[in-house]
C-alpha cells in the first residue's frame, strides 16, 4: 500500500463531477445509481400533493427514512394517488396509493401500529409502507427492501431515479468527525508516494487523496448516498470501503478496523457508519485514507466536501 491508503491503500475514489469552464466543480447526481430512463418531472417537490408531502415526512420521520425515497415509491406505485380509480385493485390485486396486496396492508399496518387502518387511506398506507421498507432493511438497505416491496430488477432503480429528483443524495458530510488533516490533496515529496500524471502533468510523487488523522476507532461516515462496491480486505492488507455516487463517481475510505457495517451492495445515505478507522495496511498511524474520483480521474476532496466542522 502506498502511504495513506496512499499510504498504502490502493486508489480511493469519489465524487463531484467536475468543471464550470476550466475550473470549479459541478454537484454530482449522487443518488443515480444505474437509473433508468424516467419522464421529465416537475422541479423538485412541486410534483408531490401538499397532503402527501405531510405525510411521507412525518412517515420519513417516524421510521428513520429519507423521505425523498418513500416519495417516490408513491411517485412509481399511483403518481401520489392520481392513478387510483375508487381504489380498485390492479390486475395483481394490489390496492390504495401505496399499493398493497390487502395481506401485506394488514402485516405493514401493524408493523405500523395502525389502528382500524385503511388501505385505501393514504394517512394509514403511507406510514404503512414506511414501516414495511423499515423491517426490509432500509435505509441502511434500500435495493433490498425496495425489491422486497417490489420483485422487480426495474423497480429499484426506478424508485431511486425519482428519489433522486425529489432530493435524495444531494446531502455530502464529512467522512469523519473531529479529525485533522494530516495530509493533503497533489504533488508532494514525500518518497513513497507514487508518481502520478494529474489532469495532463506528471509528478514524481502525488498523494490521490487527504489522510485524516483521528483515534483508532473513530466512525467512518459515507459522505453521500450511494451503493457499496468494495468492502473488504485489499491484497496490500488495507481494509477499504468504496461507494458509487453515480456513474463513475467513488469515493473510497481506507485503513478501516477489519469489523465494517457496510457491505458489498448496500445502498447507503450520507452519514451512515461504515467502519472505523484502524491501522489496516501500510500506515504510520491511525488515520482515514480518503479518495474521491470522477471519470477515473482523482479530485481534490476538499473541493467536494462542506466546510470542515
Amino acid at each position: 500500500m502506498r502511504r495513506g491508503c496512499g499510504c498504502g491503500c490502493l486508489v480511493l475514489l469519489l465524487v463531484l463531477l467536475v468543471l464550470t469552464g476550466s475550473t470549479g466543480i459541478l454537484i454530482g447526481q449522487w443518488a443515480a445509481l444505474a437509473a433508468p430512463d424516467v419522464p421529465d418531472a416537475p422541479p423538485a417537490v412541486a410534483d408531490i400533493p401538499p397532503d402527501y408531502l405531510a405525510l411521507y415526512r412525518d412517515a420519513a420521520t417516524r421510521f428513520g427514512l429519507d423521505w425523498p425515497v418513500l416519495a417516490a415509491v408513491g411517485k412509481v406505485e399511483t403518481n401520489h394517488g392520481r392513478n387510483r380509480n375508487g381504489c380498485d385493485p390492479n390486475f395483481a390485486g394490489a390496492r390504495g396509493p401505496m399499493q398493497f396486496l390487502p395481506a401485506t396492508f394488514v402485516h405493514a399496518a401493524k408493523l405500523a401500529g395502525l389502528p382500524n387502518p385503511d388501505i385505501c387511506d393514504p394517512a394509514d398506507a403511507i406510514p404503512a409502507a414506511a414501516a414495511y421498507l423499515k423491517s426490509n432493511g432500509a435505509p441502511e438497505d434500500w435495493q433490498r427492501a425496495l425489491f422486497r416491496y417490489n420483485p422487480a430488477d426495474w423497480y429499484p432503480p426506478l424508485v431511486m431515479g425519482w428519489a433522486e429528483r425529489y432530493g435524495y443524495g444531494a446531502r455530502v458530510v464529512w467522512p469523519v468527525d473531529g479529525g485533522r488533516i494530516s495530509q493533503g490533496f497533489g504533488p508532494t515529496s514525500f518518497a513513497l508516494e507514487p508518481a502520478a500524471c494529474v489532469e495532463g502533468k506528471c509528478y514524481d510523487h502525488f498523494h490521490d487523496g487527504i489522510d485524516i488523522a483521528a483515534p483508532l476507532g473513530t466512525p467512518v461516515h459515507a459522505i453521500a448516498a450511494g451503493r457499496v462496491t468494495i468492502a473488504g480486505w485489499m491484497s496490500d492488507g488495507a481494509v477499504v470501503v468504496e461507494i458509487e455516487h453515480a456513474p463513475g463517481v467513488f469515493s473510497r475510505y481506507g485503513h478501516l478496523e477489519p469489523d465494517l457495517r457496510a457491505r458489498l451492495g448496500q445502498s447507503v445515505s450520507a452519514g451512515d457508519v461504515l467502519g472505523s478507522i484502524g491501522l489496516t495496511g501500510n500506515t504510520p498511524g491511525p488515520h482515514l485514507h480518503f479518495e474521491i474520483y470522477a471519470s477515473g480521474e482523482p479530485v481534490d476532496p476538499l473541493l467536494v466536501l462542506p466546510p470542515m466542522p
